[in-house]
């Protein structure tokens, strides 16, 4: 019986702790899928637009990455940009959005912990 609830409670949280991936992650994902398969920006970005995963993800972060993807498309189309730069920018802002979430789970776990007062300090009880 003990093996059993112990069971249980382990599959409940293994089962918490892989369920939510961020939307930005699942862009990352398709981009790293669709760009084992294609070698050009263009290519890979269309792959991206074509992945189910990434059709029903509607967030800021994937707007942007979206609208930015159009917008290397272009330059590149036009020969503004190479493909490796436009690699390059994609995987910038990706790097940006993943970062300036992360900064801010952490104020909210901090502020969760800590009363902060107006500059943002922690005051003690």
């Amino acid at each position: 019986m003990k093996f059993f609830f112990m069971f249980v409670l382990f599959t409940f949280l293994v089962s918490c702790s892989t369920a939510y991936k961020e939307p930005v992650i699942l862009m990352d994902q398709a981009y790293l899928n669709c760009e084992s398969m294609h070698s050009e920006f263009n290519d890979v970005f269309d792959c991206i637009q074509a992945d189910e995963l990434t059709k029903n993800l509607k967030t800021d972060e994937v707007d942007l990455l979206l609208l930015k993807g159009e917008q290397l498309k272009e330059k590149i189309d036009q020969g503004k940009l190479s493909s490796a730069d436009a690699k390059f920018e994609w995987k910038k802002l990706i790097y940006d959005i993943k970062q300036q979430l992360s900064e801010t789970r952490y104020k909210r776990m901090y502020e969760s912990v800590c009363r902060v007062n107006y500059r943002g300090h922690c005051v003690r009880w």
